[in-house]
């Protein structure tokens, strides 16, 4: 049995490929900040595009946590992502834009505590308005 999503209020997609992370896995002194961060989320929608073979990528943009610091920190506010990344490759066998095309893909990627599955709760309600069927891609077999 494949697993699924549910898009776009009630859409269900399946679940084809997933790769997951530890976020900070390499950083090997000083702090996470925001900077840095947001250069992440860039790296990360570009990886996504290469790991999924989709230029269609959705970014659920995490909340990036303040971490405390006493005094002020020289290279920037320090700020931490969730600790695991995710990136999902998904599918449906329906289409949207052209009707004679056989089936659609997205990308998906999100932040959350612990590695999947499951999948945490308020992920799962953010994915739900993702409006799949003006992102995806579509293709032929």
């Amino acid at each position: 049995m494949k697993d699924k999503l549910i898009v776009e209020g009630d859409h269900v997609v399946d679940i084809i490929e997933i790769k997951q992370w530890l976020v900070y896995d390499g950083l090997l002194e000083g702090l996470p900040t925001r900077r840095i961060n947001d250069q992440t989320l860039i790296e990360i929608k570009a990886h996504a595009k290469e790991f999924c073979q989709l230029n269609a990528v959705y970014l659920i943009e995490p909340i990036q946590e303040p971490i405390e610091y006493k005094g002020h920190y020289p290279f920037g506010e320090p700020a931490k992502l969730p600790d695991v990344g995710c990136i999902v490759k998904v599918k449906s066998y329906s289409t949207f834009k052209e009707p004679t095309k056989d089936f659609s893909e997205l990308g998906l990627i999100w932040f959350q505590k612990q590695f999947m599955f499951p999948i945490e709760e308020d992920i799962l309600q953010k994915i739900k308005a993702i409006p799949y069927s003006q992102l995806c891609e579509e293709f032929h077999y």
